[in-house]
């Protein structure tokens, strides 16, 4: 080794300037190979492209940043001693090579959402043991995460969440990397100007890595990262956005990072509560991410890749400024982000189902579900009742109660053949002509109504079975007249919540008189 003059600057564009030479060399090698071995990504209707394009990118992404931050190796400053003395890098590139072995092999042979999670984990706790964690939160109520055991849980969240954050948005041709380049820029910034030299020059291997493979994965693609480049990415930011605070009188410290990284989270989270609401898997691909969304207004892929690169520098400008603002400053501004990430995604139509009934009803859903709502528990309370019959007739009174609370006309219960009750056929029958007055006295011209709504429903075992299949006992036969009392939101709900709980009670009163 030799040395050279202390130049911080220098050394930190060297190693940039290595990176992205390095990029550009490995890349075209990596595509050859790549349709050497036919290691590509085909298209299906849930992709935008048209042509089988190589999957493996990652693979220059990581050797040119690992290659490029050991350059420094070769000559000597005074960054460059601090680089090598800090124990952190050292675990910062095991814990990168771990996840990008991980995506390199999901590119390879598709792995399932358990392995790849464990292993993102896994890497979290690597990164926490080696220095790289999150101790202290100045603007959570505990403060300092150390002291209360958080720490460790909150560092692999974190980790888990960027990681995941950078794979949902690679979906477009230079998305995932030109976001990643923008958000190293602004984090290198903040790194220099908190004067954390360390993060820096590792910001700046990343850096050059993503803009060198840019070249060769902006529209059209002739390359992808594939998982193993998104999850390196994910995991370099990460990390590298815990090696100390931005300032160390910021109030908001890991808050930067995290508006830096605004746009990735956003549309992580966003998608969880999205799939979560539609009652969709909250880990199985679809296509109505931000960027699917864009396209469908009408946008070219092109353009939707640079309007959301211009947001990404918004965000990082209220990072910069997060650093200089005093606090009611900083609250102001964090005002302004919000609203415009609420704003944002209502252009996109995301919170349509505000706007209509069907919110209600999700709530209505919800909080009958969690049995909170009063029209649930008064349910409930039949239920029990029925439950608790000691014999078929009690049975039968408290499941009358039931139906005629839910304002059915006719009810007629018949058990035979297989009911579990020994010797006994049993047949009750309940109708409320009364509510006719002299009307239609007479049961058969009752059911020749045409507003009738007929419900006949097998009592079918689900635990007794023979070879036959299960084991039904007999017949519940409901009727309703709708034009005199329309059916509610959660009648038919209700209807199969009953018909379990008698089936329950049949098999428990015929155990106890057996």
């Amino acid at each position: 080794m030799f040395v050279v003059k202390s130049d911080i600057m220098g050394t930190i564009f060297g190693i940039f300037l290595t990176s992205l030479i390095l990029a550009m060399a490995f890349t075209p090698l990596v595509i050859r190979v790549a349709k050497t071995f036919n290691l590509v990504d085909r298209p299906s209707a849930r992709k935008i492209h048209s042509i089988p394009v190589p999957r493996i990118g990652g693979v220059a992404i990581f050797l040119a940043c690992l290659l490029g931050g050991a350059s420094c190796f070769f000559y000597k400053t005074d960054i460059t001693v601090t680089i090598f003395q800090d124990s952190r890098i050292y675990w910062l590139a095991f814990g990168s090579l771990m996840i990008f072995g991980l995506g390199f092999i999901d590119d390879l042979w598709r792995l399932g959402y358990l392995a790849k999670f464990s292993v993102q984990i896994l890497a979290g706790i690597v990164a926490y043991n080696g220095g790289l964690r999150i101790e202290l939160v100045t603007f959570f109520p505990l403060h300092s995460l150390a002291q209360t055991g958080l720490s460790l849980p909150v560092t692999v969240f974190w980790v888990v969440l960027v990681i995941n954050a950078i794979n949902l948005i690679d979906g477009l041709d230079g998305l995932a990397a030109g976001v990643g380049f923008l958000v190293c820029l602004v984090l290198l910034i903040l790194s220099v100007l908190g004067g954390r030299y360390v993060p820096a020059a590792a910001l700046a291997a990343l850096a050059g890595s993503l803009l060198g493979f840019l070249a060769f994965n902006s529209h059209p693609a002739s390359i992808f990262m594939g998982d193993g480049g998104s999850y390196f990415i994910g995991f370099m930011l990460a990390s590298v956005s815990m090696m100390g605070s931005i300032k160390g009188q910021t109030a908001a410290s890991l808050l930067i990072p995290m508006i830096a990284l605004g746009f990735p989270l956003m549309e992580t989270i966003w998608s969880t509560i999205r799939r979560f609401i539609y009652g969709q898997k909250l880990f199985s691909p679809d296509r109505d991410h931000i960027h699917h969304r864009m396209m469908a207004l009408g946008l070219s892929q092109r353009r939707v890749v640079l309007i959301l690169y211009g947001i990404t520098v918004l965000m990082g400008g209220f990072s910069i400024a997060m650093v200089y603002a005093h606090d009611n400053k900083t609250a102001l501004l964090l005002l302004l982000f919000a609203a415009s990430v609420i704003i944002g995604i209502q252009k996109l139509g995301y919170l349509d189902f505000l706007r209509r009934d069907s919110f209600r009803y999700w709530l209505k859903d919800v909080s009958d579900e969690a049995g909170i709502s009063l029209e649930r528990r008064s349910f409930l309370n039949f239920q029990m009742a029925i439950q608790n019959s000691k014999d078929i007739e009690a049975m039968w009174e408290n499941l009358t109660k039931a139906l005629q609370w839910l304002y059915f006309d006719l009810i007629e219960l018949r058990m035979e053949n297989q009911s579990p009750l020994p010797g006994q056929d049993v047949h009750f029958f309940w109708w409320n002509k009364e509510r006719d007055g002299d009307a239609d006295k007479d049961r058969d011209s009752f059911l020749k109504r045409k507003t009738l709504m007929k419900l006949e429903l097998p009592l079918t075992s689900d635990d007794n079975k023979t070879s036959n299949g299960n084991v039904t006992y007999g017949t519940l036969w409901l009727v309703k007249d709708l034009k005199r009392d329309p059916i509610s939101y959660y009648t038919m709900r209700r209807i199969e919540h009953l018909r379990r709980t008698v089936i329950k009670t049949i098999e428990k009163i015929g155990k106890a008189e057996t």
